[in-house]
Parts: structure tokens; sequence; C-alpha cells
């Protein structure tokens, strides 16, 4: 069965002005991924037409990490209400580094597997990685409410002071671990009743690596910072006491 699974626009800047190029595809048929990059812009999946288009696969094993021994395997069956994170695609082929996806995938697994074994209450909990053929295709965590972004925009009362001490307990528990987070924002922090909990390690590195593939949010991180300290997410966590702080409800 065909299925699409990410799409974007590319622009590039002529003249002075910013300028549609080429629209990404990515799409599975059975277990195999491909990329198409395509002149056509389309408003949704359900609009695309890859007749005639040329499919250029993504091997798998490009994508997938080995499962290395002592990691855990997420329990089957799955705990109720979980959410199963896949790596994206739509990068893959705009670096010269093809393995670049599997290895961003093999890093956030081997971070979740030190949260796993070191739990708090403001940091996602991850039950163990999805495992087909000896390679990992997944990360298993709880699934939890609305991120920031999206709580701002309802009518429940925000309470900054104490949202933001949740917060930075979590990212206190991950420095105490060597990890650095490298990504705090809204998007990153998500609600589990009225605790604040930190999710998304995809950028997380430890304490002193240098930053890689993924390296933050724009607007959200210091694009100065070249490797994983402290003050990378202190500085996250300013940025969210002021984002609060504009739009908190009396």
């Amino acid at each position: 069965m065909l299925e699409i699974c990410e799409l974007n626009e590319a622009f590039e800047e002529k003249d002075g002005d910013l300028r549609f190029s080429h629209t990404k595809i990515v799409g599975r048929e059975c277990d195999r991924y491909f990329y198409v990059v395509t002149d056509r812009r389309y408003c949704s999946k359900s609009d695309i037409d890859l007749a005639g288009l040329e499919r250029i696969p993504i091997p798998p094993l490009h994508i997938w990490p080995p499962f290395p021994k002592g990691f855990t395997r997420a329990p089957d069956p799955m705990p109720q209400n979980c959410y199963i994170k896949k790596p994206s695609l739509i990068n893959y082929g705009d670096s010269g580094e093809p393995s670049a996806v599997r290895q961003l995938l093999a890093n956030e697994a081997q971070v979740c597997e030190i949260l796993r074994n070191s739990p708090h209450p403001n940091v996602a909990k991850f039950y163990g990685c999805i495992v087909q053929d000896g390679r990992i295709t997944g990360l298993c965590f709880a699934r939890y409410g609305n991120n920031l972004l999206e709580t701002v925009k309802s009518t429940r009362p925000i309470d900054v002071d104490r949202w933001v001490n949740q917060i930075s307990q979590g990212i206190s528990h991950l420095h105490s671990l060597g990890l650095v987070h490298c990504d705090i924002n809204p998007k990153n922090v998500v609600l589990d009743g009225d605790t604040l909990v930190i999710i998304d390690f995809d950028s997380c590195h430890k304490e002193g690596e240098r930053l890689g593939m993924k390296a933050g949010t724009r607007g959200w991180t210091d694009e100065s910072f070249t490797v994983a300290n402290r003050q990378n997410d202190y500085y996250g966590l300013a940025k969210i006491r002021m984002f609060l702080s504009n739009r908190k409800i009396e």
C-alpha cells in the first residue's frame, strides 16, 4: 500500500524575493521508503499523484540503526496510550552524509536509554525501542497532552512561575545525568495533567559534545552555540518564561 509520509515546499531567494523552488515528498510502499522532488505544488497530501515522477529509494540501512545489546525493547503488547516516534526523512539526501538520519535515531535511543534508567516526573517516560530485524525502527514514549504552544491558545490559566520551575527541574535532572537538551522550546514541553514534561531528545547531547545535524529550533536557540553546554538550555528556558509571561491569562 502506498502512503505519503511527509511533504515540504522549498523556496529560494531570487532578486530579493523568496520564490518557490520545488516540493519534496517522502513516501512509503510496503516497508520501503523513497522520496520525490518535483516542481509541482500541492494543497494537501491527498492531491499528490506520483505517476510519472521519479522515486528515489531511501535504503533501509540509511534509516534504521542496529539495536545495541543491553538496550530496552518496547513492551509487547505496547502500553496503552503510548506514542511511537519515527525519524523524519524529509531532509534525507540534502546533505553529503546519507547515514545522518540513522545516526540521529541511534543517538536519541542512547539518550533515552539513559533517561529510562533515571526517570523524572518532568522528563518524558521512555518505554523502549521498536525493533524489527535487529534494527531500531521507532522509539516508544508515554503519550501526553498539549504542548505549551497549543496550551497558551486555550483559555487555561497560565501559572508562569510554577510552570517555569517545573521545566527547570526537568532541565536540572538532564544536567545531573551529563545531558544537555539543546532544544528547549514551547513545542518540546507538554502537559501531563498539571505537570509539565520535557519531550523530544533528537537534539540532546552529552555535555561538551559538538552539536550535529539537529541543533535546536530557530528563534529559541542561540545560533552561536556550537557545543552542548548548560547555557543552551537556560537560554531556551528564559525565552519560554518571556513567552508565557506575554500570554498570561489573568
